[in-house]
C-alpha cells in the first residue's frame, strides 16, 4: 500500500510540474517573436513592410512545421520498456511452450 501511495505522489508533483502557467507561456511567445523579428532585420528586412510580415509567417510557420514533426517523431518512437517491437532489428517470435 505504500509503494501505491508513493507512486501517486511522484504522479502527482511530475504532473504539476510539467504544467506552464499562462504568463511563462506569454513570455515564451514573445520571446519566439523578438528572436524572428531579429533574425528578419538581420537578413535585412525593414520592419512594418509586407516582406518583414512574410519573413515573421515563413519563420512561425517552420517552427510550427518543426514541433509537428518532432511531435510525429516521438509518437512513432516506441517505449523502451515493451521489449521488442515492429521494426526491431531481430523477429521475435513469443515461446508458446511455457
Amino acid at each position: 500500500m505504500r509503494i501505491v501511495r508513493t507512486f501517486l505522489a511522484i504522479a502527482a508533483v511530475a504532473t504539476l510540474a510539467a504544467c506552464v502557467s499562462p504568463q511563462e507561456q506569454a513570455a515564451q511567445t514573445a520571446a519566439e517573436r523578438q528572436a524572428d523579428a531579429a533574425e528578419c532585420k538581420e537578413i535585412g528586412f525593414t520592419e512594418g513592410t509586407e516582406a518583414f510580415a512574410d519573413c515573421m509567417l515563413r519563420l512561425k510557420e517552420i517552427r510550427a512545421e518543426k514541433e509537428h514533426t518532432e511531435a510525429l517523431r516521438r509518437a512513432r518512437t516506441p517505449s523502451p520498456w515493451w521489449g521488442p517491437y515492429p521494426g526491431y532489428p531481430y523477429r521475435y517470435y513469443p515461446p508458446y511452450y511455457w
